[in-house]
């Protein structure tokens, strides 16, 4: 009986579901199937397998930066079959079924195993309800009745393609490539964080400390029975999706005082270097640029850590008062839905 070991990383359920999927299908017909959940200081299982599939959800064009960390740690092979597949969200726009776009995510992940020695022989794409509460309204239930099906064939596919061991890999384009690599990159490195410091609990929170226990990389700590997000959030929206009360919001003005603060100090900081760095070094013309160019790098990064340390802490400290937080509660999101994929419930 050959054996296949599933890792997976899942937000909102699509992917689980889809893991779920596989690994009934290939039970059926012989295999031998263990899924394996990522999540924090979850380490690669130690054991032989004939067959390896990853999956995960496509956040920003990549796969979520957790996935590619345990990827990395993953033991080095001799030529194991391997196969990887990208879930999308979609949406119907105007009546019209738009799926999400891969980017690199699939790319990225194959040479990251490759580099490993792993045959990867396939990769794919499965297109499920959109989720990303934290900026869009989560699909409706009949889009995402409609939708769903759809997200289903596609993983069937990507099932009859795995097991007659089909070689097709995705190819996005070297355009496509390249600047969805530039974005992955800064969301991974900057825009995931900046975006997890911008979720808030309302006056409707009971402090159940669900989204907490349930954060699949544990950035979200409770305090004074009120969780605050860390400086390492996915932003997988499971947290803004699961919450029995729909307390997690998206604070508009901690969203505007936030990015003012730090763009008018990023702004100023620029601004000192360009002034007063040709006055005090008087050196080479292309010396003194490559100079400036390392401060103001230096700067827009320290900036960044002032933003996620002590101004955030001292947000913290405000929010603490519940007239102050239901200002800060003001948010777009309080009218939105709220989506995991059915049957999906991590409270389990």
């Amino acid at each position: 009986m050959s054996k296949v070991i599933i890792h997976y990383f899942t937000g909102t359920g699509n992917t689980a579901h889809s893991v779920n999927l596989i690994s009934e299908q290939l039970q059926a017909v012989g295999y031998e199937v263990k899924s394996w959940q990522v999540k924090k200081d979850v380490l690669p299982p130690d054991e032989v397998s004939d067959y390896h599939i990853f999956a995960f959800p496509v956040l920003s064009w990549a796969a979520p930066v957790i996935m590619k960390r345990y990827l990395r740690k993953m033991p080095d092979d001799k030529g194991t079959k391997t196969a990887i597949l990208a879930i999308n969200g979609a949406i119907f726009n105007n009546g019209k079924l738009v799926k999400g776009y891969t980017g690199q995510a699939l790319e990225q992940v194959e040479n990251i195993l490759k580099r490993k020695k792993y045959d990867v022989f396939l990769t794919g794409n499965a297109s499920f309800p959109d989720n990303w509460t934290q900026v869009t309204n989560p699909c409706s239930v009949q889009d995402t009745e409609a939708i769903f099906p759809l997200g289903e064939a596609e993983v069937q596919v990507f099932i009859e393609n795995f097991l007659p061991k089909k070689r097709e890999l995705y190819r996005c384009g070297l355009f496509n490539r390249f600047w969805s690599y530039l974005t992955a990159g800064l969301f991974g490195a900057i825009g995931r964080r900046f975006l997890g410091k911008f979720y808030i609990a309302d006056e409707h929170c009971t402090g159940c400390s669900i989204c907490a226990k349930k954060c699949p990389v544990s950035t979200i700590k409770m305090n004074h029975k009120m969780p605050y997000w860390g400086n390492n959030c996915e932003d997988c929206n499971r947290c803004i999706n699961i919450c029995p009360e729909k307390a997690i919001q998206v604070s508009v003005p901690l969203f505007i005082l936030q990015t003012s603060i730090n763009l008018g100090l990023t702004i100023w900081a620029i601004w000192a270097i360009l002034v007063y760095i040709p006055r005090w070094l008087q050196i080479n013309k292309i010396f003194l640029i490559s100079t400036e160019i390392a401060l103001i790098i230096i700067a827009t990064l320290l900036l960044l850590w002032v933003s996620f340390v002590p101004i955030d802490a001292f947000f913290r400290l405000l929010l603490r008062n519940l007239r102050v937080r239901r200002f800060f509660s003001i948010s777009y999101t309080t009218k939105f839905r709220r989506y995991t994929a059915p049957g999906f419930n991590p409270l389990k």
